[in-house]
C-alpha cells in the first residue's frame, strides 16, 4: 500500500472568528435560575451534580499520581471554562488538555486558562486537518506568547508536508502520531510499514518534532468486566510503545523520553501518560456505577400505555443521542428511585418510548404517571450533551439549581 503524501489542492487553510458563534449569556442564565427548584425547567434538559462531577475528578487525578501516570484531560463531553478548571484543580501539576473541536481550543485561550498558567499543554485531537491550519498556526502563536504549547496529531505523511508549508515562529511544530490498535478509526498500524514510513517522514523533518504516540482503543468499550478492560489497556499500551520502539530503530534521539498516551482505566501502570474515558460507557463493564456519573437528562412523562406496559417522555434522539451499548436500550431512568426499573426503549427524533428494563423483575415499584418528571443516564454523555444549550447544575445530589454552565458550541 503506497501512502498519498501530497494534500488536495482544494484544501484552503482558512480562519473562522469564534465571536461568529454568539453563545447564551451565563449572567442572565444565572439570575434567571439559580436557586430554583428544577421542577420549574423546562424539558429536555441537562443536569450536572457538581460534587459528584469534582469526584470524579479527584478521583481520577489521585490514580494517575499513585501510579506515577501523568494525566490529560478532555473537554470535549462539557465544554466548559467551569468543568475545565474543576478538572484541572482537582490534581497536582495537571495542566494538560486535549480538544475535539476548535471552538474548544479557542475559548480555552479566550477564557483566560492559558494567560493565568492553568492550561500549558493542549493537544488538538483529531489528525490536523490542511483546512484549520491558518487556525491552528494563530492559536500555536498565542498559546506561546504565554509559554504554553499546542500540540497536533498526526497519521498521515501529507500533514506533515502541509505544516512545513505553515512554519511556525517559534520552532517546529509539537505532534502525537496517532497509532491505531485496531479500533479503525484513526492512526496507523504500529507494525505497518505506513507507520515506520510516518516515523520516518516526521524524523525527517526539521518541521515537527515527535512529542509522544498516542492510542485510543474504541473497541475497549465492548469489555463486560475489569479484567477484559485490562486486556485492552495491556494491548493499547503495546501498540503505543511499539510505535516509539521503531521510532528509536529508525534513528531516533530524543531530547527526552517519548511520551505513551493511552486513554483506559487509571489502573495503568507501564505508561507516561493517560487522557480521560467516558464514564456512562463504563458502567456495562462494572468499572463505575450509576452513582458515579455526574450527568443526567431531565424529562417529562408526557403520556401514558397501560395496555402494552409502556410510557412517553419528551427526551429522545435529539437529547439524548442514538448511541447504544451493552446496556439494553438507550439510556436508564435514576431518579426517582422507585422508578429506576424503567429505561428508554425505543426513540424517535422528539419521541422517548419508557419500557421496563430487561433484567429489572421487582425494581419497577410503581407505574409512572402522567406529568412526572424523571432523570435519564443515557449510553454516551459526549454526544448527548453537546445537543444542549446550557446545563443545569445542582449540588450534592439536590433539586436546586446552584450553577448554569454554557458549553462551547460549534465548531
Amino acid at each position: 500500500m503506497t501512502v498519498p503524501v501530497t494534500a488536495s489542492s482544494s484544501a484552503t487553510p482558512t480562519f473562522t472568528p469564534i465571536d461568529l458563534l454568539r453563545l447564551p449569556n451565563k449572567n442572565e442564565l444565572c439570575a434567571a435560575f439559580v436557586g430554583k427548584s428544577l421542577s420549574t425547567v423546562r424539558t429536555p434538559a441537562i443536569v450536572v451534580d457538581r460534587t459528584c462531577f469534582k469526584t470524579n475528578c479527584e478521583t481520577m487525578n489521585a490514580a494517575c499520581v499513585e501510579q506515577g501516570i501523568s494525566f490529560r484531560t478532555h473537554v470535549k463531553t462539557h465544554k466548559t471554562v467551569e468543568g475545565v478548571r474543576m478538572q484541572l484543580e482537582a490534581g497536582t501539576g495537571c495542566h494538560a488538555v486535549v480538544c475535539s473541536t476548535m471552538m474548544e481550543c479557542w475559548q480555552i485561550v479566550r477564557e483566560g486558562l492559558v494567560r493565568e498558567g492553568l492550561v500549558k499543554d493542549m493537544l488538538y485531537g483529531l489528525p490536523c486537518g490542511i483546512d484549520k491550519l491558518q487556525d491552528l498556526s494563530l492559536l500555536a502563536e498565542e498559546m506561546a506568547r504565554y509559554g504554553a504549547v499546542l500540540r497536533l496529531m498526526i497519521d498521515n505523511p501529507g500533514q506533515i508536508m502541509a505544516l512545513a508549508r505553515n512554519r511556525l515562529s517559534t520552532g517546529p511544530w509539537s505532534i502525537f502520531i496517532k497509532v491505531d490498535g485496531g479500533g479503525r478509526r484513526a492512526g496507523l498500524p504500529p507494525k505497518s510499514a505506513d507507520m515506520r514510513e510516518l516515523i520516518s517522514v516526521a524524523l525527517a523533518s526539521d518541521d515537527v518534532e515527535i512529542f509522544g504516540f498516542y492510542s485510543h482503543f474504541g473497541q475497549s468499550y465492548s469489555s463486560s468486566c475489569p479484567d477484559e478492560a485490562a486486556l485492552f489497556l495491556e494491548g493499547e499500551v503495546s501498540c503505543v510503545a511499539y510505535a516509539a520502539k521503531v521510532a528509536i530503530e529508525l534513528g531516533a534521539a530524543p531530547t527526552r523520553p517519548y511520551v505513551l498516551s493511552v486513554g483506559a482505566t487509571p489502573t495503568a501502570h507501564a505508561v507516561d501518560s493517560l487522557h480521560a474515558v467516558n464514564l456512562p460507557g463504563q458502567i456495562a463493564t462494572k468499572m463505575v456505577t450509576l452513582e458515579r456519573v455526574a450527568t443526567s437528562v431531565l424529562t417529562h412523562v408526557i403520556s401514558l400505555y397501560p395496555h402494552r406496559q409502556e410510557a412517553m417522555c419528551d427526551a429522545a434522539a435529539i437529547a439524548m443521542a442514538r448511541d447504544a451499548g451493552p446496556i439494553p436500550g438507550f439510556g436508564r431512568v435514576v431518579y426517582p428511585t422507585n422508578a429506576v426499573g424503567w429505561g428508554l426503549g425505543r426513540m424517535s427524533q422528539e419521541h422517548g418510548t419508557l419500557v421496563q428494563a430487561e433484567g429489572e423483575t421487582g425494581r419497577c415499584a410503581r407505574d409512572l404517571e402522567l406529568g412526572e418528571m424523571l432523570r435519564i443516564v443515557g449510553q454516551h454523555a459526549c454526544v448527548t450533551l453537546a445537543a444542549h444549550p446550557w446545563f443545569y447544575c445542582v449540588d450534592d445530589g439536590g433539586d436546586i439549581i446552584t450553577d448554569v454552565w454554557v458549553p462551547w458550541k460549534g465548531w
